[in-house]
Order: C-alpha cells, then sequence, then structure tokens
C-alpha cells in the first residue's frame, strides 16, 4: 500500500532562510522543522489523531513537540489559561530549548515581546510549578531571563507580587504580577 504524504510544507528553521525541504528530512530537530498546513483534513498522526481537526489551522504544528498559538490580545494571566482551555488546549509549557526557540520565533515573526506561559509559584513563593502540577525543574526547562541582571539564576519577584510565568522575546523566563496583561500561548499536545 502506497503511503499518502500529507498536504503540507517541512521548513528549514535552522539557517533562517525558511526554504522548503522536499519531504520529511529525519536529520532535522523538532526545532527545525514547523509544519503549516494548507489544506483538507488529511494529515493523521500519533494513533490516528487527526493533528488539524485536534489543533485548528491556526495552530503550529511541531513534530515531536506540540501544537502552539500565540494570541496577541493581552489578557491577565487567569483569563488567558480559560481561554487556552476553551479551544481544548492549555497555557503553553516549556519543555526544552528547541521549544524555547519555536516560541521566540512566534514572538519575533508577531513583533511581541512577551507572553503568559503556564507557569505559576500559587503555592508556596519560590517554587514554581506549572499549571498541570509539575514543578518547573521536572519540565525539563527553567531557565530565567537574563535581561535585567546577568547573574539571574531564580526570579526577581519585585517585593513578592510576580506569581505568574511569561517567556521574553530575549529568551528566558519572566515573573509577573497575575493580573497585567500580555499576550499568551496556548498549547495543544498529543
Amino acid at each position: 500500500m502506497k503511503r499518502r504524504m500529507p498536504i503540507c510544507e517541512i521548513v528549514d528553521t535552522s539557517t533562517g532562510s525558511g526554504k522548503l525541504l522536499p519531504g520529511l528530512n529525519r536529520n532535522l530537530t523538532p526545532a527545525q522543522q514547523i509544519i503549516y498546513i494548507y489544506g483538507p483534513n488529511q494529515w493523521k498522526t500519533q494513533n490516528n489523531v487527526d493533528l488539524i481537526e485536534k489543533a485548528g489551522n491556526d495552530y503550529l504544528i511541531t513534530p515531536g513537540i506540540a501544537a502552539h498559538k500565540l494570541h496577541i490580545r493581552k489578557l491577565t494571566w487567569n483569563k488567558a489559561r480559560k481561554a487556552c482551555i476553551q479551544e481544548g488546549g492549555h497555557l503553553a509549557i516549556i519543555n526544552s530549548n528547541s521549544e524555547e526557540k519555536i516560541l521566540i520565533r512566534i514572538l519575533e515573526e508577531n513583533k511581541a515581546s512577551e507572553a503568559w506561559l503556564g507557569i505559576h509559584e500559587f503555592y508556596e513563593e519560590g517554587g514554581w510549578n506549572t499549571i498541570m502540577d509539575e514543578s518547573l525543574e521536572a519540565t525539563g526547562y527553567s531557565k530565567w531571563t537574563k535581561m535585567y541582571r546577568e547573574d539571574v539564576k531564580v526570579p526577581d519577584d519585585n517585593d513578592g507580587s510576580q506569581h505568574c510565568g511569561s517567556l521574553v522575546v530575549n529568551g528566558g523566563l519572566d515573573n509577573r504580577d497575575c493580573n497585567d496583561v500580555y499576550a499568551f500561548f496556548c498549547e495543544i499536545t498529543f
């Protein structure tokens, strides 16, 4: 039986050229593969889950990582969390440096400087967790921005008022007041 090719383009993001790659190049890391979907819902993968149907056409699907969407409209952290749930996902949780690079590129393309993520320290000061109740260290990514201080290993917390986390376009996590309004990343995992 001949395998049907998906209606999509695979783009090499490692060089910044955005050149189309013929077929699926197995030598690329997930951060180097971006799939832009242009067509009917024919692409199926992983346990026959129809990724396009689950994620929708406005999500960026990255093989081996997840599907992400940047909402440019600015909301508080909790309202952003609820908006992602309504779409069938959750606020994004970064699990690797590759995933961080993908999200930073999305921020850059949309000229956004920062976006909410699904991390917080509601339970204990300095005890950062994901919205899935996993410790930040257990996610595989816990790099804080060095935008404000070069020696930073933990967030500054601004007098104990910053309990929600975001990703900054310069790289790394930042802590913010949960009532501030920012763009936000939703994620759908497969």
